[in-house]
Order: structure tokens, then C-alpha cells, then sequence
């Protein structure tokens, strides 16, 4: 059985750097068992032995306030790792150490510190004696330049070690005012009798009660029952009466006060810090003017660059499937299945592959953005529009993750603190486009707004985002109650992104594309095919696929559509690349599509399929988060406002002349 290695640290410290020098490709990408927080596995090899590498959430602490910390708490305590790796930023020891004092707390003998951007810190004027620092806290400390690949073969060596016990690790423990030592020792030695000594450090848990930590308490009831555990809480108000202070902020500003200790015994600054460039440069991307111009201009550039170089590779793929079609149909002798695999599955599937690289520019360019630093930037800039809007700026974290794929955005909302803001989240993340409409924009765009199609894909995300942000407001003021969380966020350095690194996501996320076409576009073509292909003509001649959009053709009529886009649209709710797929399949070229609209249906088209009804996926995770009401709720005001866009758009563009 393979040794598991944890890899644990605060946010944006570097870790996912780490975790791809040591696994590189050898690695995937789920959700933990029973909660939605993404789940990051890879293989380390090393001396001929394989290592399993679990990347855990980032988190500030192991205080279970949110599902991140539980998920981080509960690997490490249930002793799943072999090795604990600790990431700490140089930059910013204080803050860091303070989740590696709660990782010695719980008792961990096989915790290794691996010390990253050693080289920032030695360019701001800190000094780090590592050495000094591995016999101060008793642990292994490997310095670190993780994106130059500095340190990764110490690091490797040390994990090696530690999990074959090879090395002494005696972590130091923090100790606090003796009154609160007192309270320690006393609620660990209620506990020491019973089943929960075998498992967990006493210690911890006793601190843990001492901060009324809701899922330590739970844990603590069913071992000791209501009346001890009632005792024990009763006590903690009386200590906490008498200091007038709450324990969990006590114990917290003292666990500070020791990590300063210890600091000064192996750090020092060679100069004063002064003002760093990232600070110069958030003045300006951080400002309530400034920062949101800059905001539409690194996205007007994003959709610069995805169709300057996307379009092309898009146009030789869909060229390249044109072809094989062509060489293939006289291969087959068969009428029907000639149809049904060229001008069904290679011409529907083929056409959503064929912005496989518009997708995957997609990404690699979040992946950039999110690597050099800047997305928290924009979440600060958003947060104080998205306040006026009744949404907290954390809200702007499942939001984005919405462009990528509305299912794990809808999930995502599980982080926000509040009910009401989770529920307003998830109402509004159907809204922004994801990766699936990206490839029905940038048809449409492509195909019809050949000068200006960057220009019209930014404006059709603009609309949505604005619709999200117009429709937070009135479901905040006057559909969901309750309180808005306040906003919180770490803004870190701007850094070079390490390539692989962005390169590695980017296809992480990209090839979920791919498994869609594979799967559900690969069905629906199928569907559309037969039902556009048959009956045979009898009658009226019309196919089942006309008869369903004949029945809809009144209502798409109203925005200057016509059945083939309903049915196009109808196809769209299993999959949002079906709209394309549907086209390729009912129109057979790109050609003939491009025959049959005008520039003003093609923009109305991608606005209503950016608007209208969720993808059966996100309907079905709205369902899990927030029950069917919710979810029927979606669907019915999302048919609604995509319904009021496209019929007033349609007509107001009309009598302006276009």
C-alpha cells in the first residue's frame, strides 16, 4: 500500500506549485467524499517507491469554521498521512506559523516544514536561518524557490525519510498563560478516560473546547454525554466570565505571541521594508475607479487574445473534421449509417470539438490571472459593487468559478458563511457564462462579427454579469432573508506564474471539455440526427425535429428565430455545446448557418442561450445545495429574463436600423 503524503498550508503559499513539482502529470482532479471542495491527488515517485500526494484546501487554521478547514482538520486527523508536509511563505512567517502551531497541537510526528519563496524574502530584506528554525520548532525545514524547482530533490529526500522514520521530528507545543494551562490540563484529564485518548491528542481537543469549536463539542458529546460535557462548557463560561474575554480569542492572540517568540530566534530583517511594488501597483488595481477600468480591459484583452489565437486553430480543426467527413462518406455503403456518422456524430461532435483550443485558451488565461495574483485583486474591486448588489465580495470566488463551470460554482457556494448569501449565489451563477456558452459566443461571434468579435463576446458577457448583479438585488431585498457575511481577503504578491503550473490546470479543467463531447454532445448528436432524419417523408414531410420546432417557433419568432434554433435551444439544456452540435447537425455546414441568419438573430441567439434555462447539470447541483424549489425557481425566472432580453433586444436593435 502506497505511504500518503498531505500537503497543507494557508492560501496562496505556493502549494499547487509543489504539488505539480512532485507528481507532475501523475495526478487528478475530484471532489472529496460527501462535500463539493475539490479534491487533488498525484504520484510521487522517489527511490523506486510510490507516494500518494493529497493536496489539502488551503486554510488559515483548523478551526472548523468553513468546509475547507474540515476537510484539511479531519485528513489530518484521522493519521490518513504519512507525512505531513507544511507549506510556509517566507514572506509572511507570523501568519503562516500559526496553522503549523495548530498541525503540532494535534500531535503530528511527521510533519516536515518545507519554507517557500525563500527567495522574495531574501529580496525584501528577510533573513531566515533555516537551520536555527528546524532546531527551534523540532521539525524539518526544506527552503524552497518551488516555481524555479529550487529545493524539490531536498524536499523529496525529506519525505522520504520522515515516512520511513528516518528522522527525529519533536514539534514544539505553544504554551500559554498558565490560567489557561490550568483549563488545559484539567478538561484532559476528564477526557483521559475515555475512548477518545486513543484517538486524538487530549491536548487539542481540550484547547479546542476551550474555543467552543461546534464540531469538536459533537465529537466530545458522544463520548462523554450531555451532563459531563454541560459541566465542562459551564466551567469555560465561568474562566471566560472572570477574564471578561472570550477563550477562542485568548488563546489565539497568545498563540501569536508565541509564534513572535520563536520567530526572533531565527529571523531577522537586514533593512527596513518599505513600500513594495505591489503595493505601487494596487493603488491602481485595487481602486474604485481605476481598478474597475482596469478590470474590463484585462477582460476585453483575455477575449483579445482567446479569438486571436483560438479562432484560427478552431477554424483548422473544424476544416479537419469537414475533411475526414468528406473522405469518409464514400466509404460506407450504407445510406443510413453514412448519415448518421457523418452527418450526425462527426458533424455535431466535430463541431464542438473544434473549440477544444478557444476552451483551453479559456483557462490557461484564468489559470494566469489567478497565478500572477491578480483575480484577488479583482474580487476587491468587485466586492464593493457587488455589496450595493447585496452579495459579499466572497461570493465573487464561486462566481468565477462559474466561467469555467457552473456545477462546482453552484457547489462552491457551500464556503460562503451565510444562508442567504449562498442562496442568492446560487441563484445568480446560472447567469454567468460558462466554458460550454464560450463555444456557442465564439461561433456566433466568429462566424457573423468577424472584425468585432471580441467586442461582441464581451458585451454579451457583460449583459449576463450585469443581470446577475441587477437580479442579486432584488432577490436579496426581496425574496431571501438574513444577514450579508462580511468580506475578507488576503491580497498576495504579484509573481511570475510558473508555466507548468498554469499549464497543468489548464488542461485539468480544459479536458473535462473533452470527456463532454465524448459522452453528452456525442448522445444528443446522435438524437438530433434521428430526429431531423426521420420520419421518412410522408405527410407533411416534416421531421420529429421540425414538428417540436414548429410547436416553439411562435414563441423563438418574437426574437427573430426560427425552429431550427428552438430545437437548437431545447438540445441545449442537456449540454450548452448541444446548441452548436444541433446546427452542425441540422444545417451541415458552417457555410449554410452562416446563410441562414443575419448578424442581429446571431446576437440574439448567443444572448438567449447565455440566459435561458441551466444545463440539466446545474439544475441537478442547485437541486442538491438547495432543494427543488430553488431549482424549479432557476429554470422559471431564467425563461422569463431571457425571454425580456431577446424579444426587446430583437426589437429595439429593429428600429434602431440594424
Amino acid at each position: 500500500m502506497m505511504k500518503v503524503v498531505a500537503l497543507a498550508g494557508n492560501p496562496n503559499v505556493g502549494k499547487t506549485t509543489i504539488f505539480n513539482e512532485l507528481t507532475g502529470m501523475r495526478q487528478h482532479v475530484g471532489n472529496w467524499p460527501g462535500v463539493t471542495v475539490e479534491k487533488k491527488e498525484g504520484i510521487l515517485e522517489y527511490k523506486g517507491e510510490k507516494f500518494l500526494v493529497v493536496d489539502l484546501p488551503g486554510t488559515y487554521s483548523l478551526t472548523a469554521h468553513s468546509v475547507d478547514e474540515l476537510v484539511a482538520r479531519d485528513f489530518l486527523l484521522k493519521g490518513s498521512a504519512d507525512v505531513v508536509v507544511d507549506v510556509v511563505d517566507a514572506t509572511a512567517l507570523m501568519r503562516n506559523l500559526f496553522l503549523t502551531m495548530e498541525i503540532f497541537e494535534m500531535g503530528l510526528k511527521n510533519t516536515v516544514i518545507a519554507l517557500n519563496k525563500i527567495d522574495l524574502a531574501e529580496k525584501r530584506g528577510i533573513e531566515i536561518d533555516a537551520r536555527k528554525m528546524e532546531a527551534v520548532l523540532g521539525v524539518p525545514v526544506i527552503p524552497l524557490n518551488a516555481k524555479e524547482g529550487i529545493g524539490i530533490k531536498e524536499l523529496k529526500k525529506k519525505i522520504y525519510e520522515v515516512a520511513h522514520r528516518k528522522t527525529r521530528v519533536e514539534p514544539i507545543i505553544p504554551r500559554y498563560d498558565p490560567a489557561i494551562e490550568r483549563e488545559i490540563e484539567h478538561i484532559s484529564t476528564v477526557l483521559k478516560h475515555t475512548e477518545l485518548a486513543e484517538k486524538y491528542s487530549l491536548r487539542w481537543l481540550a484547547i479546542k473546547l476551550l474555543m467552543r469549536d461546534e464540531e469538536v463539542i459533537k465529537l466530545v458529546l458522544r463520548y462523554l454525554g450531555s451532563e459531563k460535557l454541560n459541566e465542562i462548557m459551564g466551567h469555560i463560561g465561568e474562566v471566560e466570565e472572570r477574564y471578561k474575554r472570550a477563550m477562542d480569542l485568548m488563546i489565539a492572540s497568545q498563540k501569536y505571541e508565541f509564534v513572535d517568540s520563536l520567530m526572533h530566534r531565527f529571523m531577522r530583517y537586514r533593512f527596513e521594508q518599505g513600500e513594495t511594488f505591489s503595493d505601487q501597483l494596487d493603488r491602481i488595481l485595487t481602486h474604485p475607479v481605476y481598478g474597475l477600468l482596469a478590470l474590463f480591459a484585462v477582460f476585453y484583452l483575455m477575449f483579445k487574445f482567446i479569438f486571436a489565437f483560438g479562432m484560427p486553430l478552431q477554424g483548422m480543426l473544424d476544416d479537419a473534421f469537414s475533411s475526414f467527413g468528406q473522405w469518409l462518406a464514400p466509404q460506407i455503403a450504407s445510406e443510413t449509417l453514412r448519415g448518421l456518422l457523418v452527418d450526425g456524430v462527426i458533424a455535431g461532435v466535430g463541431a464542438v470539438l473544434s473549440f477544444f483550443p478557444l476552451v483551453f485558451l479559456l483557462f490557461l488565461v484564468m489559470a494566469f490571472l489567478e497565478d500572477v495574483g491578480y483575480m484577488a485583486r479583482a474580487a476587491v474591486v468587485m466586492e464593493r459593487m457587488m455589496r450595493k448588489f447585496g452579495l459579499p465580495g466572497k461570493s465573487l470566488i464561486p462566481l468565477v468559478l462559474a466561467f469555467g463551470c457552473n456545477v462546482p460554482a453552484v457547489m462552491g457556494t457551500r464556503t460562503l458563511d451565510e444562508e442567504k448569501d449562498r442562496i442568492v449565489t446560487m441563484l445568480i451563477n446560472p447567469l454567468i457564462p460558462c466554458s460550454a456558452r464560450l463555444s456557442v459566443i465564439s461561433f456566433l461571434a466568429g462566424a457573423f462579427f468577424k472584425e468585432n468579435q471580441a467586442l461582441v463576446a464581451v458585451s454579451i458577457y457583460a449583459v449576463a454579469i450585469l443581470l446577475a448583479l441587477l437580479m442579486a438585488w432584488v432577490f436579496s431585498r426581496f425574496l431571501v432573508g438574513g444577514e450579508t457575511s462580511p468580506f475578507i481577503i488576503e491580497l498576495p504578491e504579484y509573481l511570475v506564474p510558473s508555466w507548468k503550473t498554469v499549464i497543468i490546470h489548464s488542461w485539468e479543467r480544459s479536458k473535462e471539455f473533452v470527456k463532454k463531447a465524448g459522452t453528452i454532445i456525442l448522445a444528443g448528436s446522435i438524437a438530433i440526427w434521428y430526429l431531423s432524419n426521420y420520419p421518412s417523408v410522408i405527410g407533411s414531410g416534416r421531421s420529429y425535429a421540425e414538428r417540436i420546432g414548429m410547436f416553439f417557433e411562435p414563441y423563438v419568432r418574437l426574437m427573430g428565430l426560427d425552429w431550427k434554433a428552438a430545437v437548437s435551444l431545447l438540445f441545449g439544456i442537456i449540454a450548452k455545446e448541444n446548441v452548436i452540435s444541433t446546427y452542425g447537425v441540422l444545417y451541415g455546414s458552417r457555410e449554410a448557418i452562416i446563410n441562414a441568419m443575419v448578424p442581429l438573430q446571431a446576437y440574439v441567439l448567443g444572448l438567449v442561450t447565455t440566459l435561458y434555462i441551466p444545463c440539466i447539470a446545474t439544475i441537478g447541483a442547485i437541486k442538491a445545495e438547495a432543494g427543488w424549489k430553488w431549482a424549479m425557481f432557476t429554470v422559471v425566472y431564467m425563461i422569463g429574463l431571457a425571454s425580456v432580453v431577446g424579444i426587446i433586444t430583437y426589437h429595439a436593435a429593429l428600429a434602431l436600423g440594424f
